[in-house]
Parts: structure tokens; C-alpha cells; sequence
């Protein structure tokens, strides 16, 4: 005869609801403190990549000038239009992509108040070129104008220390690039390792609004009168607003101020948005990397500086010849 088996016997063990619930907090916890953890190890992948990006570009900018005997240089008439980017893209591994761009035609025609795209660049502008995107930000480098798509690119060149009219890309910035800027190392006296060769960027919110919706990614447009180039930063920084817009960042193969040059009127990641005017624009350097900004200097070294840098230090370390001594940054 088969005992009936008792009833410890029939009990089948399990979980509690108690005992569920400790399980699922002790994951949660255990998710919260590998999650920055994560991220962390992520950024620091994206910030390595962006470094590594413009260690190529200054190596770039080094093989030009030692072919060409200057740096790339922007077109002086903005009729044509190129930017400084646009000149090096042999030497970082884009020659194929160069081949289809005819520098003497111009990329910009028409009248200068209504300037459009040379069509025989309608399929080309809108190509991202990777070494010219920091992987760090999130935002769009494709930006539409006219039915066209252009593509933008995070890394813009020192076009001086911004103060006074320097921001102003048509004469000498005190920088290394202008319109028209022909630059060679023996011009930079106050030595390489102490003048910026290129600072990153964000790209624009791609926006037109009338609210500040984000510094970092804005430019204000001030109210106002006066002609290109005869108003200080200083007095524009100060005015009222008109209007923000989303544009910077957004044509890496043009030579307009907000889209291929940067300077040293603001100091990195400021929580002022950019100055657009008639053209021109007061551009600072900025980024999603945590308390600073990657510039490469014009001696082929990379680094972040922190946004709490000295305001004078960061304008002398984007003045080429000023004979400053640079404090530390």
C-alpha cells in the first residue's frame, strides 16, 4: 500500500511576493549604479573619437602647409564662397571627394543680399564627411536652405580673439583664417603650442524662433542699426534681441563666420548664444563633453580646455602674433 503523502510533501516551494520584490530592487539599484557607469565609458569613447578627429584635421592642416607654404585659406570673395575645410580634404583620405570640386567656379552665385548654390553642387553639399562630426553631439549636421541640403561639420577655425571687430571675417582676425587669409607657421610668433588652430562646435537647433530655446545651440540675432563690421562684440553682446536661429554649424564647405570659423570673444560652452551680424558672427567654442571644449593647437597637439579657463588667456590663445604671455589653461 502507497502512503498518502503528507502535505509538506505536496507543497511545492516558490517565491514570495516579498522576496520577488527584493529581487527586483536589488536590480534596480544595481542598473542605477552601472548605468552612469556606462555612459560614462561611452562619452569617454565619443571624446576620444572627437579628439582623435582633430588630431587628423591639424595633421591636415600641417601637410598643407607644408606643401603650399600656407594654411588652407578661405576664399576672399564670397562669391565663391569655399571654406578652409574644403581645401584639406586630401589629406584626410577625402581626395576623390575634392576631385568633384571645381574651385574656379563659384559655389555661392547671384546677388550678395541673395546669394544660392552654384547647381552643379546641388548633389554634393549635403555629403557628411565623419572626420568633420563630433560624435558627442546629438544634434543635426544636415541643414536645409532653398530646397538645398547642406551638411555641417563640428570643427571650425580660429579666426582671431573675437574683441573689438575681429569677429569680423573680411580683414586680418588676429587669428589664423579670414576670407582670404594667407598664413604660414613663420606668422605665428607667439609659438604653436600657445595659438589655436581649430576649436569644436554644436551644430544648430536648425530653428528660426523668437524664444531662447537653447544657448548652445542658437545664435541670436541683435536689434539695431549699423554697417557690417563697425560695431564692437562688446556693444553687440549687450544689445536686445531680435530673433534666434538655428543656422551655425551648418555648411562645413562654406565660408561664412557660423559656419567654418570660430574665435575667443566667448569662453567655451557660454551660457550666452552666439551673435549673428550682417553675415558675420561672434562664435565660441562648444560642446556636450562634460566642463569644456576639444581644441587642436596650430602645433598638432589636442586637448580640452575647461570652460572656467581665464576670459583673457582663452582671447590670447586665439591671437597668433599679440605677444601676450598665455597663463595657464
Amino acid at each position: 500500500m502507497i502512503p498518502y503523502p503528507n502535505s509538506s510533501m505536496r507543497r511545492r516551494r516558490g517565491f514570495t511576493l516579498v522576496e520577488l520584490l527584493v529581487v527586483i530592487a536589488i536590480i534596480g539599484v544595481l542598473i542605477g549604479l552601472l548605468l552612469p557607469a556606462v555612459q560614462q565609458a561611452r562619452e569617454a569613447a565619443r571624446r576620444m573619437q572627437c579628439s582623435n578627429n582633430l588630431k587628423q584635421l591639424a595633421l591636415a592642416a600641417h601637410n598643407y602647409e607644408s606643401t603650399y607654404k600656407v594654411f588652407p585659406y578661405p576664399a576672399k570673395d564670397s562669391n565663391y564662397g569655399y571654406s578652409a575645410q574644403s581645401k584639406i580634404l586630401p589629406f584626410i583620405e577625402q581626395g576623390n571627394f575634392q576631385d568633384q570640386i571645381d574651385f574656379s567656379q563659384p559655389l555661392m552665385i547671384g546677388a550678395s543680399y541673395l546669394k544660392t548654390l552654384n547647381p552643379i553642387y546641388n548633389n554634393l553639399v549635403g555629403t557628411k564627411i565623419d572626420v568633420l562630426i563630433c560624435p558627442s553631439d546629438p544634434g543635426d549636421p544636415l541643414y536645409e536652405d532653398g530646397g538645398v541640403t547642406w551638411a555641417g561639420g563640428n570643427y571650425m577655425m580660429n579666426a582671431g580673439p573675437g574683441v573689438g571687430t575681429q569677429y569680423c571675417s573680411t580683414s586680418d582676425t588676429g587669428g589664423l583664417f579670414w576670407r582670404g587669409s594667407v598664413i604660414g607657421f613663420r606668422d605665428i610668433t607667439d609659438g604653436t603650442s600657445n595659438t589655436i588652430l581649430m576649436a569644436e562646435t554644436l551644430f544648430g537647433n536648425r530653428t528660426n524662433s523668437t524664444d531662447l530655446l537653447d544657448a548652445q545651440t542658437q545664435l541670436r540675432s541683435t536689434s539695431g542699426g549699423g554697417s557690417p563690421c563697425s560695431t564692437s562684440a562688446a556693444d553687440l553682446d549687450v544689445r536686445s534681441v531680435a530673433s534666434y536661429d538655428g543656422r551655425r554649424a551648418g555648411q562645413w564647405m562654406r565660408n561664412l563666420t557660423y559656419q567654418s570659423f570660430i574665435n575667443g570673444y566667448f569662453p567655451p560652452n557660454s551660457s550666452s548664444p552666439d551673435i549673428l551680424y550682417h553675415g558675420d558672427a561672434v562664435m565660441g567654442a562648444r560642446s556636450q563633453h562634460p566642463g569644456g571644449a576639444m581644441v587642436s593647437f596650430a602645433d598638432g597637439s589636442v586637448r580640452l580646455v575647461s570652460e572656467t579657463v581665464d576670459l583673457a588667456t582663452w582671447r590670447n590663445l586665439f591671437a597668433r602674433n599679440d605677444g601676450n604671455v598665455v597663463g595657464e589653461f
